[in-house]
């Protein structure tokens, strides 16, 4: 019964475009204030970005399982995220569903849940009905370019997937500073703390899983295009992220209307 509850999803978005935002460094140097009447889809710590003060994300995303151990840390992950983001609904994995219902992590009313089966890199055979088990995820920006498959955007656009692990040690860098939940014993996000052979290996899956879900899009006439700023996903075609948000006309600029 709660799969079946999002099939109100499918296709809602059919034909229009949308942007799936990661939280890589490189959001820094893109201006999202244009994205304001955009489709949007969001994860993880996205609301530490300042853009939550001018316009809500239309879906947000989480999918590892470190976000729903019930800490305290985790606890205050949640209470900032409902203080910051509270326009949206959210995607969540169907075994976290207890766990958030105990806690009041999420209002229950705007959360719906996924399951998951197998693996992004094996298991994909067409367009992800979530309505059904849905193949199982390596990152979470996978979700939620699944999700914008199953409601039908075309083209969709990406926007913050760095994904440049393996180009450096250390702390796991994003748009914002310091760590994505502060005060974790498990979820330290040093990258020093890994294998680099086990990274490597976990990056290989990754990508495998990307590759599937590029050759599902082909076949169902959707376009992914990346148009994060840098990065080292190569797996789908390249745009300029500029060059997709038209320039404010004069009526919409502050300056020259208090000038007219």
């Amino acid at each position: 019964a709660l799969l079946a509850r999002n099939s109100v999803f499918r296709n809602r978005q059919k034909g229009q475009r949308c942007f799936v935002i990661g939280n890589g460094p490189s959001l820094k140097t893109q201006d999202l204030s244009p994205l304001a009447r955009e489709i949007t889809f969001v994860m993880n710590a996205f609301w530490k970005h300042p853009i939550v003060k001018q316009w809500q994300p239309t879906y947000y995303f989480l999918a590892g399982s470190v976000f729903f151990d019930g800490s305290q840390p985790m606890q205050k992950f949640f209470a900032d995220l409902r203080s910051y983001v509270h326009s949206t609904t959210f995607f969540m994995p169907l075994n976290a569903r207890k766990v958030i219902q105990r806690m009041s992590l999420l209002p229950l009313e705007q959360t719906y849940f996924v399951a998951f089966h197998g693996s992004a890199g094996i298991s994909w055979w067409g367009r992800p009905d979530f309505a059904r088990h849905v193949p199982g995820v390596i990152s979470v920006s996978q979700l939620a370019i699944m999700a914008a498959m199953y409601m039908g955007c075309s083209p969709i656009y990406l926007l913050g997937l760095d994904h440049d692990w393996l180009a450096h040690r250390g702390m796991d860098a994003h748009f914002y500073g310091g760590k994505t939940v502060e005060n974790h014993p498990v979820a330290q996000g040093d990258l020093g703390q890994i294998s680099y052979k086990l990274d490597m290996e976990a990056q290989l899956r990754l990508w495998y899983a990307y590759e599937a879900m590029q050759k599902v899009a082909n076949a169902e006439g959707i376009r992914i295009v990346n148009a994060t700023n840098g990065g080292f996903l190569d797996v789908f075609e390249r745009a300029d992220y500029e060059s997709l948000i038209p320039p404010a006309s004069v009526s919409e600029d502050p300056i020259m209307k208090a000038r007219m």
